[in-house]
């Protein structure tokens, strides 16, 4: 019996889906292996130690103790480097599998559109997280920036998420248009309850609130990035009266909280203090706004281009603009880089998590072609693209790790 025209591209499908499910354990492996060859360095033999004796990390108690004076002292990313020195404290071993897995948990997070998973997406994610990267080094594999960049960004992305799955379906253009019938959105069973029991809704919001905390208390400028689009969020829901939830509130004021923690801590004061100076006013200025420059014009330029391509594709097959939830992440992104200008200094690492927001509004943009057009030809072709990229890249700076590649 000759099979069915549905049959055959169920099957080309599924097979499709177990290639794309190889390639991502192959890139994921490479990850490890150069995470094993990548040993504790420079910030990392600082942060191993109990910050104020000097000695070896050998409790909680110790990190505490550090965190306490780093706050005081140095900076205000006690999130971060609190799980850093627990991390550095449990040794190479363990920081080597941990990075692995949050790299692939913030890919399967990418990957995810709607209730669906796509492997696809999963490996155009990490693919772009690796090709799109101006410094692999510092944010993927050095100890220190992996947790700062890569551990807060899945620290604070879902929660982003959660807020933007409150406007699914809502065309931009509609955002800030009033809706004269009450419309209450997305349920998320897990936050809210019924009349009669509160006590989930509450659980629910002390729950965001303390996420949020958290969240906003990452780095200084995906914090308030990630503030603005759950205020942007509640904003719009009021206009369009989509029913706000008390969780949404709770999380809000839990990133307003944390972002004010982490900007405000007498230790970034302090820290301000001892940034290098050129010399001159007018030189610093020119460096400054060279960095910031550099930054757009340079390490950011290939993720805009994909981007852009991705934006240019979506309007010419869809024929409309994309969902107000896309928009929201490309603009978060614009504004994570325009809070950088406050920053004395833009290193490549510190444009990880704007890299990650127009990633991530890339593949939402992606998804919704190949979705219209039945064929992920254009996603596929995207994905194995970035994919080899991203493989050569890693695969580079292992053999380097090994002695394989040496400069001359």
């Amino acid at each position: 019996m000759q099979e069915s025209p549905k049959e055959n591209t169920s099957d080309t499908k599924k097979w499709l889906s177990i290639v794309a499910a190889v390639l991502f354990a192959m890139l994921l492996i490479l990850l490890f292996m150069c995470n094993r060859v990548v040993t504790f360095m420079q910030d990392d033999l600082w942060y191993s130690t109990n910050l104020v004796t000097g000695e070896n990390l050998s409790s909680v108690g110790d990190i505490v103790e550090s965190q306490i004076w780093h706050y005081l002292n140095w900076g205000g990313r006690s999130v971060a480097h609190a799980l850093l020195q627990f991390l550095l404290w449990k040794g190479e071993v363990v920081c080597n599998i941990v990075n692995t897995v949050v790299f692939a948990l913030l890919c399967f997070f990418f990957g995810k559109y709607g209730k669906k998973w796509d492997p696809w997406k999963t490996l155009l994610a990490g693919g772009a997280m690796v090709a799109f990267n101006p410094n692999i080094l510092d944010t993927l594999f050095w100890q220190s920036g992996t947790v700062n960049y890569l551990y807060m960004t899945l620290l604070a992305f879902p929660l982003a998420g959660l807020y933007l799955n409150r406007l699914s379906g809502v065309k931009t253009k509609e955002m800030f248009k009033k809706k004269e019938s009450t419309d209450d959105g997305k349920t998320d069973a897990s936050l809210d309850s019924a009349k009669d029991n509160p006590a989930p809704a509450v659980l629910g919001t002390v729950g965001v609130f303390l996420w949020g905390v958290l969240s906003g208390w990452t780095n200084e400028n995906m914090g308030p990035t990630i503030f603005l689009i759950s205020a942007a969020v509640i904003l719009v829901s009021v206009i369009r009266r989509i029913k706000i939830k008390p969780w949404m509130i709770g999380g809000s004021i839990g990133l307003l909280a944390g972002s004010a923690a982490l900007i405000l801590s007498p230790g970034n004061g302090v820290r301000n203090e001892d940034i290098h100076t050129l010399g001159s006013w007018k030189l610093d200025l020119c460096k400054r706004v060279v960095d910031y420059m550099q930054g757009a014009f340079v390490h950011l330029l290939p993720v805009l281009l994909f981007v852009i391509l991705s934006y240019v594709l979506y309007r010419a097959v869809k024929k409309e603009m994309p969902d107000a939830p896309v928009m929201i992440i490309l603009f978060a992104g614009v504004i994570s880089y325009l809070a950088l200008v406050l920053s004395p200094h833009v290193p490549e690492r510190a444009l990880f998590g704007t890299m990650c927001f127009f990633i991530w509004g890339g593949i939402k943009l992606l998804s919704g072609v190949s979705e219209d057009i039945k064929k992920e030809r254009y996603l596929i072709a995207v994905s194995l693209l970035l994919f080899f990229s991203a493989f050569h890249k890693i695969f580079f700076l292992w053999a380097q790790g090994v002695g394989w590649y040496r400069y001359s």
